[in-house]
């Protein structure tokens, strides 16, 4: 069970970290889909931005706890944008990444 939750924080630092790079240099898919929900390109590289801080402090133990929290709600927002473009396999996919958020909570639970 240990190994299989250090391959999820893993996974899930380097999804926040890429999503996050995604959005910072404004990849016009990323653009695109999040302009169905309302956010224009700044907003979604403020996204991104938020995503790679997070990402980053899922690497020290200290800070892992808050920024898989923190990864939460960025991770929700993504899905909403995902199911209001339609995109309902990637949808489904995407709310396994917030899984994997709480996941990295999980970890590092006293005796999880």
């Amino acid at each position: 069970m240990k190994t299989a939750l250090k391959i999820n924080w893993v996974l899930t630092l380097l999804l926040s970290i890429s999503t996050g790079l995604f959005k910072i240099l404004q990849q016009e898919t990323d653009i695109e889909l999040f302009a169905t929900i309302g956010m224009n390109a700044t907003a979604t590289s403020l996204l991104g931005v938020v995503q790679l801080i997070g990402g980053l402090l899922l690497i020290p133990k200290k800070t892992r706890v808050k920024a898989a929290w923190l990864m939460i709600p960025t991770f929700i927002l993504a899905s909403v944008a995902v199911f209001a473009n339609a995109m309902v396999v990637f949808g489904i996919v995407s709310l396994l990444f917030i899984a994997m958020a709480y996941g990295v909570v999980y970890m590092e639970k006293p005796n999880g």
